[in-house]
């Protein structure tokens, strides 16, 4: 609304009576004769007017100063009254269990959900110590996390087990924050966010993976095994034919295999199952064994590997089976993509205190487009899809996983229908150091 809008109603009752009151004066001045008034009463009176007028104005003010502290005191209590109710409320209503506890773990209050999610009264949760009714996978972790809430160090999404009395099974996120209260003893706010569902779902995939990594690989196996006897047993019989047959059989049951190894894989990443297994490590042979298991693809695309090996650093401390998937599937790619008689190279170093792994072809590139997904699960580049319909869009997002398992980055440079480099970096422990490390 613009300013004339907002004054003119006042406006108006002004000029009104400005109109008014000059024209009595006007009508008073042509009609009476001033020629006999007292000069000196009448500025007396002009003076006492105009004192009156002032005085009136600062009451006004003044009033109207008070009026408006008294009422921004009135506001500001409604408001803190309000605000605090709002917070009681969302605190009681909350669908989130809400406990404050002592240092002992005593609950000195609890909300709504708090009561459903431990399965007790509203009567009986007030002092009881909630530390007893948690429990976690290891002990140890769940003592832990006691003694960091303890010594002031906030807890965030830590998973526990809900001991509750009807013995129904209950999962929980805590986090638990230290504060002080109003009397300068030390309490503390925890959260139990209900994961129930979640984990019996976890539990249920993890037993699935179990189950396939034994039910799927031993058909493939005993398939495996059928079609290598059917070489061995009088392979004179068999015909041009069926030796063709049977070497597809066995492509195919490479492959089934491969295939099933890699999704037991990206389960076992998902569910946070893969924990690595350090130990000394010798890239040298590592790099070898590889270079050797995918020696027939190379020899058939008449494809140059060139390699080269930091000697400084061939023992080092990591997990093999984990750099055995980072390395193994990226020089799958690359021997998969690489045009006929192309040229690989293949390799680590080391670079300040990291181990660097190093995979570079001049094959057929990653598109732009394509790039920004090219670790994403079951993704495959558009031209990859074009050329070689062979594979499963879960090499790469397999070395990411492994990658970032071993606390190291993954980085990539590409151009299409030039060739692409990968660039491993991890961080670098060899055994001589650890010794050091322990003496």
């Amino acid at each position: 609304m613009s300013w004339s809008n907002e004054s003119k109603k006042p406006l108006i009752q002004s000029l009104t009576t400005f109109l008014f009151l000059f024209t009595a004066v006007v009508l008073l001045a042509i009609y009476y004769d001033f020629s006999q008034i007292d000069i000196g009463g009448l500025l007396f009176l002009t003076a006492f007017l105009c004192c009156v007028f002032i005085a009136k104005n600062v009451y006004d003010i003044a009033r109207s100063a008070e009026t408006a502290e008294e009422l921004k005191k009135n506001v500001a209590m409604d408001l803190a009254v309000s605000s605090e109710e709002l917070y009681l409320q969302l605190y009681r209503n909350s669908p989130v269990p809400y406990l404050i506890i002592d240092t002992e773990g005593n609950t000195k209050s609890a909300n709504i959900a708090a009561v459903r999610m431990l399965g007790v009264t509203q009567n009986r949760i007030k002092g009881m110590n909630v530390f007893d009714q948690l429990g976690c996978e290891d002990q140890e972790h769940l003592d832990l996390l006691i003694e960091k809430f303890r010594g002031g160090i906030p807890v965030s999404d830590e998973m526990v087990h809900v001991k509750r009395s009807d013995r129904r099974e209950a999962w929980a996120l805590l986090s638990l924050f230290g504060s002080t209260d109003v009397a300068g003893q030390r309490i503390g706010l925890m959260t139990l966010v209900d994961i129930t569902k979640q984990k019996k779902a976890e539990d249920a995939k993890s037993e699935f993976v179990s189950l396939a990594s034994h039910q799927l690989r031993t058909p493939i196996a005993g398939m495996k095994w059928s079609a290598e006897l059917l070489l061995m047993d009088n392979p004179d019989t068999l015909t041009d034919r069926q030796h063709k047959y049977i070497d597809r059989l066995l492509i195919s049951i490479k492959r089934m295999a491969v295939l099933v190894d890699d999704f037991l894989r990206v389960s076992r990443f998902e569910l946070g199952t893969f924990q690595p297994e350090y130990k000394t490590v010798s890239l040298t042979e590592l790099f070898n064994d590889i270079l050797l298991e995918l020696a027939p693809r190379v020899d058939q695309k008449k494809i140059t590997v060139k390699t080269f090996y930091d000697e400084s650093v061939d023992m080092v401390i990591t997990d093999l089976n984990l750099m055995r998937m980072i390395v193994t599937n990226l020089y799958s790619n690359a021997t998969k993509y690489t045009r006929e008689q192309g040229t690989i190279h293949l390799g680590f170093g080391h670079k300040d205190s990291n181990l660097v792994i190093t995979v570079a072809d001049n094959g057929m590139g990653i598109p732009a487009e394509d790039q920004d997904e090219i670790f994403s699960k079951l993704f495959r580049a558009s031209n990859a899809v074009r050329n070689v319909p062979d594979g499963t869009g879960l090499g790469l997002y397999i070395v990411r996983e492994a990658v970032t398992v071993l606390k190291g980055q993954v980085s990539f440079t590409t151009t299409e229908n030039i060739g692409t480099t990968f660039e491993v970096i991890l961080p670098l422990e060899q055994p001589e150091e650890k010794e050091n490390k322990s003496n």
